[in-house]
C-alpha cells in the first residue's frame, strides 16, 4: 500500500489548492512549529474516517481555514496504490454538510456517502478500524521511548488498545456494569417485597368483593326507579310540546304582523322623499340653462395662455444659454492661467533641465506657449531613464559596501562566540568528570532505593508475623475462657473428651503460658518492624542527596550537549560567512564607496526630470480643456442670438388670463354636476311608482295577518300549566338520577379498591418474578466476565510470540546480527540476546542500542496491526520522534531508519532537528511555509540540491 497522491484545498492552514505526489523512499517534512507539518497527514485520517466525537482536531468547525467562510468548500483527496490498483478516497465539507466517495482510478465510483465511505475503507481498502490504522502508519512524538519508559501495566494496556484486543476489557467493563445494575435492581425489588404484607392482601380481597356485590344491588334498584320517572317525564313533555307548538305559531304571526306594519311605514316615507327629489331636479334644469352660454368662452382663454407660456419658455432658455456661455469663457481662461502658473513653477532651475527650455518663455501668445511646452516635455522621458540608471548604479555600489561591512562585523562576532562556547564546553566537561569520579549517582541512588525497599519489605514481614501471633494469642485466650467457664467435669472443647482429675487447671495454665509467649513474640516483631522502618526513613535523606547529584549530572550533561550543538552550529555558519566576505571583496574590487553628495546630486537631478515628465499629462489636459471650452462658448453665443428673436413675454396679462380660466373651469364643473343629476330623473320617477305599489301591498298583508291571528285561538293559561307539569316531572327524574349516580359512585369506589388490592397482589408476584430473574442474570454475567477474562489472557499470550518474531527479525537486520533475538515478558519489558544464550534487560544497553530496540518493537507492532488488516504496510509517518534524543542517539536511529527503507515503500519523517533534516537518509524534502495571513504552502525539493542546503543554513 503506497501513498501516490495527496490533494488539499481549504483544509485548516492549507487555504490554496495543494497537490503532493510523494515518491518512494524517505521524505523529510520540515518547517516552523504550527506551520502544518502534522496537519498534512492528519488530513488522511479525516478523508478516510471523517470527524470523531470528542476530538477537536477533526470537528467540522475546525476543518476550514479560519480566515475563510463556511460557504467555501474544504476538500481532501487521498490516492493509494494497493496490489497495482489505485483507489481515490475524497471527502469535502461545505456549510456543515459532508460529502465523500471512493473511486477506482480513473473515475469508476465504487461507493458514496460519508458513513458508507468510512465503512468501505475500513472493511475493504484497509481491513482495520481508525485506531488500528492510526497506530500502524503514524508514530507520534516520543514513541521511540514507549517500550523503555512507560510502566508495565500502562505498556500492556497501550499495546492491547493498538491491537484492538482492549475491546475485551471494555466488554468486561460493560458486563460488570450490567451485573452491578442487575444486583442493584434485585436488592431494590427485595426491599420493596419486604415492605408488602401479602397475607393481609389475600385476607382483604374476599371482604372487598362482598361489599362490591351489595353496592351493585343498590345501584340496580335506583336504576329501576329512574326508568319509571323518565316515563312520567316523557308524557309531561309531550303535552308541553303541543302547547309550545301553538305558542310558537302565535308568536310567529305576531312578528310577521309587526314586520308588515313597519314595511308599510317605510314605503310611505320613501314616497315622500322621492317627490321632494323630483321638485329639486326641476330647479336644476332651470339653472343649467343659465350657465351654459358663459362656459363657451373657456376655449379662447386657453389659446391665449398657451401663446404667453411659449414666450416665457423661450426667454428662460436664452438666460440659461447666456449663463453657460459666460461659464465656459471663464473655464477656458482658468485652464490657460493654471497652465501658465505650472510652467512658472517648473522654471527657475539652473542649468536648464532640457534643451530649448529658456526659449519657451519668449513666446508671447499664451496658448501657443502651452502647445510648445507640451511638445518639449515629451522629450523628458528618455533623459529621466538615463538619470535613473546612473542613480541605480550608485545605490548598488553603496549597498554592496554596506553588506561587506555587516558581514565582516558578523564574522568577528561568530569567531568570538565560538571561542566562548569552547571555553564553556571545557568547563562543563571538568565539572562532569569531577561529579562522576566519585561514586556514580545513578548506581548509588539505585542501591539506596533497593536497600530502603528491602528494609520496608522486612518491616512489612515483621508486622505480618506480629499480626499472626496476635490472632493466635486471641484464639488461645478464647479457648482458655471457654474452659475456665466450664466446671472440672466438663469436656474438652476441641476433642469432646471429659477432663480427669487435675487436667482442668493444668490445661488453663498451659493455655495462659502459650498466650503470654505468643503476645511476647508479637511485641518483639512489632519492635523489630519499627526499627526497620526507622532505618528506611533515615535512608530518605541520602536518597534525596543522591537524586540531587544525579539531577545535577543530568543538567551538566544536557548543557554540554546544548553547547556542543551550538559549537557545531557556529562552525557551520562561520565557513559560509567567510566565503561570502571573500565574494563581496572580489566583486567590489578597489572601487571606493560613493559619497553622500554624489548620491544626493544624482537623486536631485532625477527628481527634477521626473517632475518635468510627470507635469506633461497635466499640461496636455489643460490645453485640451482650454480649446474645448473656447469652442463651446462660441456655440452658446450663437444660440443666445437666435433665442432673442420673437415676441416678448407679458406677465400681468398671463396672470389675469389664468384667473379667468380658473373661474370658467369652476362654472363648467358646476354645470357638469347639474347635468349628471338631471340625467337621473327617469330613475327617480320609476322608483316613486315602485314605492307607492309597495305601500299598498304592505297594507293588504297587515289586514290578512290580523284575521289569521284571531282564528288561531291561543290560550296563555293552558300553556303555563303544561310547562309547570313538565318541570315537576323533570325534578323528580333528577332526584332519581342523583340516587342512581350515588349508587354508581359507591360501586366504582368499591370496585376500584378491589382492583387495587388485586393489582397490589399481582405486582407483588411480578416483582418476585423479576427479582428472581435479576439474580439469575447477575449470576450469568459473572460467569461471562470470568470467561472473557480467560479469553483476554489467551489473546495476550498469543500476541507476544508474534511480536517477538517480527521485532527479532528487524533487530537482527538492523544490527547486522549483533543482537539476534528480542523477547517480552508479561508486561512487555524488553530483553535482548547478543548472539549467545544469555539475555539482558534493555536498560543494560547503551542509549543508541536501546533506541534501536524500541524502534524495532514499535515498527513490529505496526506490521502486526497491518497484517491483521490489508496485509501490507507500505508507508509510515514518524512525527517528531527525535526531539528528546541527543546527537549520538539520533545518529544511531537515523542509520537504522536508512536500513528500514527496504522494508517500507515510503518513510515520512516530520522533524525540526537540524541533523535529521541534513541526513543522507532523505531522498527528498517537503518544506512547509506559512505566510503573514496564516496560509501554509509546501515546496517539494530534492534533498541533495543546493536550495535545501541554503534553506537549512538560513533556518539555523
Amino acid at each position: 500500500m503506497i501513498l501516490k497522491r495527496l490533494y488539499l484545498e481549504n483544509y485548516k492552514q492549507f487555504r490554496d489548492p495543494l497537490e503532493l505526489l510523494p515518491s518512494e523512499g524517505a521524505i523529510g517534512v520540515v518547517g516552523a512549529n504550527g506551520a502544518g507539518k502534522t496537519t498534512l497527514f492528519e488530513a488522511i485520517l479525516w478523508a478516510f474516517f471523517g470527524s470523531r466525537p470528542g476530538d477537536a482536531r477533526f470537528a467540522n468547525d475546525s476543518i476550514p481555514w479560519s480566515g475563510g467562510s463556511a460557504a467555501d468548500r474544504s476538500v481532501v483527496e487521498v490516492t493509494l496504490e494497493v496490489d497495482g490498483i489505485s483507489y481515490r478516497v475524497s471527502r469535502s465539507l461545505r456549510r456543515g454538510k459532508t460529502e465523500a466517495r471512493v473511486c477506482r482510478e480513473p473515475d469508476a465510483e465504487l461507493v458514496g456517502g460519508p458513513s458508507e465511505v468510512k465503512r468501505w475503507v475500513q472493511e475493504h481498502l484497509l481491513g482495520m478500524d481508525r485506531t488500528a490504522f492510526e497506530a500502524t502508519f503514524f508514530a507520534r512524538q516520543k514513541e521511540l521511548e514507549f517500550f523503555a519508559e512507560t510502566t508495565g501495566v500502562e505498556r500492556q494496556r497501550k499495546i492491547a488498545q493498538l491491537l484492538g484486543i482492549s475491546r475485551v476489557e471494555e466488554a468486561q467493563k460493560l458486563l460488570r456494569e450490567d451485573k452491578k445494575a442487575a444486583e442493584n435492581l434485585r436488592r431494590a425489588l427485595e426491599q420493596i417485597l419486604e415492605e408488602t404484607d401479602v397475607e393481609a392482601l389475600e385476607r382483604e380481597i374476599p371482604a372487598a368483593r362482598a361489599r362490591r356485590d351489595g353496592a351493585r344491588s343498590r345501584k340496580e334498584a335506583a336504576q329501576k326507579e329512574l326508568e319509571e320517572r323518565e316515563e312520567e317525564l316523557a308524557s309531561a313533555r309531550q303535552a308541553a310540546g303541543r302547547a309550545e307548538e301553538l305558542y310558537r305559531r302565535a308568536t310567529a304571526l305576531e312578528r310577521r304582523l309587526d314586520a308588515a306594519a313597519a314595511e308599510e311605514a317605510r314605503a310611505g316615507e320613501r314616497v315622500r322623499q322621492l317627490r321632494e327629489q323630483l321638485e329639486s331636479l326641476e330647479e336644476d334644469e332651470r339653472r343649467a340653462r343659465e350657465l351654459e352660454p358663459r362656459t363657451r368662452k373657456l376655449v379662447e382663454v386657453e389659446r391665449r395662455i398657451a401663446e404667453l407660456e411659449e414666450a416665457r419658455s423661450r426667454e428662460k432658455q436664452r438666460e440659461l444659454a447666456r449663463g453657460e456661455m459666460q461659464r465656459l469663457r471663464r473655464s477656458a481662461h482658468d485652464a490657460l492661467m493654471e497652465a501658465c502658473d505650472l510652467l512658472e513653477e517648473l522654471d527657475g532651475e539652473d542649468p536648464p533641465p532640457l534643451p530649448g527650455w529658456e526659449e519657451l518663455f519668449g513666446i508671447e501668445d499664451e496658448a501657443e506657449r502651452l502647445q510648445e511646452a507640451v511638445r518639449l516635455l515629451g522629450e523628458a522621458e528618455d533623459t529621466s531613464r538615463l538619470a535613473e540608471r546612473h542613480l541605480q548604479g550608485l545605490r548598488e555600489s553603496a549597498e554592496l559596501h554596506g553588506r561587506l561591512t555587516e558581514a565582516e562585523r558578523e564574522l568577528r562576532r561568530l569567531r568570538e562566540e565560538r571561542e566562548a562556547v569552547r571555553r564553556e564546553i571545557s568547563r562543563l566537561e571538568r565539572e562532569i568528570s569531577r561529579t562522576s569520579d566519585e561514586d556514580p549517582p545513578g548506581r548509588l541512588l539505585e542501591r539506596l532505593r533497593e536497600e530502603r525497599e528491602e528494609l520496608r519489605q522486612r518491616a512489612s514481614q515483621q508486622r505480618g508475623l506480629a499480626e499472626a501471633d496476635e490472632r493466635e494469642a486471641e484464639r488461645l485466650a478464647q479457648a482458655r475462657r471457654m474452659i475456665q467457664d466450664a466446671h472440672e467435669a466438663a469436656e474438652c472443647p476441641t476433642c469432646r473428651r471429659r477432663f480427669v482429675a487435675g487436667e482442668h487447671s493444668e490445661v488453663l495454665k498451659t493455655l495462659r503460658r502459650q498466650e503470654e509467649e505468643t503476645r511476647s513474640r508479637a511485641e518483639g516483631a512489632r519492635s523489630s518492624a519499627r526499627q526497620l522502618e526507622s532505618r528506611a526513613e533515615e535512608l530518605l535523606s541520602r536518597i534525596g542527596e543522591a537524586q540531587l547529584r544525579l539531577e545535577n549530572l543530568r543538567r551538566l550533561t544536557e548543557r554540554r550537549g546544548v553547547a556542543a550543538a551550538r559549537l557545531e552550529d557556529l562552525d557551520a555558519r562561520t565557513g559560509p560567512l567567510e566565503e561570502r566576505v571573500e565574494r563581496l571583496r572580489d566583486r567590489l574590487g578597489p572601487s571606493p564607496a560613493p559619497t553622500e553628495n554624489e548620491l544626493a546630486e544624482a537623486e536631485l537631478r532625477l527628481e527634477r526630470l521626473r517632475r518635468l515628465r510627470d507635469a506633461r499629462p497635466r499640461l496636455a489636459g489643460l490645453l485640451v480643456s482650454h480649446e474645448k471650452d473656447t469652442a463651446a462658448a462660441a456655440e452658446r453665443s450663437r444660440e443666445v442670438e437666435q433665442l432673442s428673436r420673437g415676441p416678448a413675454y407679458d406677465g400681468a396679462a398671463h396672470e389675469s388670463l389664468m384667473a379667468r380660466r380658473r373661474e370658467l373651469e369652476n362654472l363648467r364643473g358646476v354645470l357638469q354636476n347639474i347635468r349628471e343629476r338631471i340625467a337621473r330623473r327617469p330613475d327617480v320617477e320609476k322608483e316613486l311608482h315602485r314605492a307607492q305599489r309597495q305601500r299598498q301591498e304592505a297594507a293588504e298583508r297587515v289586514e290578512e295577518l290580523r284575521r289569521e291571528l284571531s282564528a288561531l285561538g291561543f290560550d296563555e293559561e293552558a300553556y303555563r300549566r303544561a310547562r309547570e307539569r313538565a318541570a315537576e316531572a323533570e325534578r323528580q327524574r333528577d332526584e332519581a338520577r342523583q340516587r342512581r349516580d350515588e349508587a354508581e359512585a359507591e360501586l366504582r369506589e368499591l370496585d376500584w379498591r378491589l382492583q387495587r388490592l388485586e393489582g397490589d397482589l399481582e405486582r407483588y408476584r411480578e416483582q418476585r418474578r423479576k427479582a428472581d430473574e435479576q439474580a439469575a442474570r447477575a449470576s450469568e454475567l459473572k460467569e461471562m466476565d470470568a470467561l472473557l477474562g480467560e479469553f483476554y489472557r489467551t489473546l495476550t499470550g498469543r500476541v507476544r510470540p508474534h511480536l517477538q518474531r517480527e521485532a527479532s527479525a528487524l533487530l537482527d537486520d538492523l544490527t547486522d546480527g549483533r543482537y539476534s533475538r528480542m523477547e517480552f515478558d508479561d508486561n512487555y519489558n524488553i530483553r535482548l540476546f547478543d548472539g549467545l544464550s544469555d539475555s539482558y534487560e534493555v536498560s543494560r544497553f547503551s542509549g543508541g542500542e536501546a533506541d534501536i530496540a524500541s524502534l524495532c518493537a514499535r515498527v513490529a507492532l505496526s506490521k502486526m496491526i497491518s497484517d491483521r488488516g490489508s496485509g501490507t504496510l507500505g508507508f509510515i509517518v514518524l512525527d517528531e520522534v527525535f526531539g528528546a534524543l541527543d546527537t549520538d542517539r539520533r545518529r544511531n536511529v537515523l542509520l537504522a531508519l536508512d536500513r528500514l527503507k527496504r522494508t517500507f515503500g515510503q518513510i515520512f519523517i516530520i522533524s525540526h532537528v537540524g541533523d535529521v533534516q541534513e541526513s543522507a537518509l532523505l531522498d527528498e524534502m517537503w518544506l512547509v511555509e506559512e505566510d503573514g495571513a496564516g496560509k501554509s504552502s509546501v515546496r517539494r525539493l530534492n534533498a541533495a540540491s543546493k536550495q535545501v542546503a541554503e534553506i537549512l543554513q538560513n533556518s539555523s
